[in-house]
């Protein structure tokens, strides 16, 4: 009686598993909005405030890598991860990115 159970089980559980989905049907097609612009920034780069923001801030969660670890590019790729991490606003973000690009490895 067990065996019949749950071979009937089986059998329903693979049914409904191969079973074709039913797919949405899209109606109209609309454009994507446009990506934000950039914000611009008035803010002149200071390369040693930047160096006392980046060992204040980023020394809370890890321990800091030396600037010359990376190029600036792959510097870029880190800063915008980390920046909204660490809640840099807009002028300490620039500051920042000045130092760790000054001192970057060429």
């Amino acid at each position: 009686m067990s065996k019949i159970v749950h071979f009937i089980i089986v059998i329903a559980a693979i049914t409904v598993a191969c079973n074709r989905k039913a797919l949405p049907t899209i109606t109209e097609r609309r454009k994507d909005a446009p990506p934000p612009a950039k914000k611009i920034i008035d803010v002149k780069p200071d390369i040693e405030m930047g160096k006392t923001i980046f060992m204040n801030r980023c020394s809370r969660c890890h321990d800091l890598p030396k600037p010359e670890q990376y190029t600036s590019q792959r510097w870029e790729g880190i800063l915008s991860y980390m920046i909204p991490r660490a809640r840099l606003n807009d002028k300490q973000s620039v500051h920042v990115t000045a130092y760790l690009k000054a001192n970057a490895a060429k």
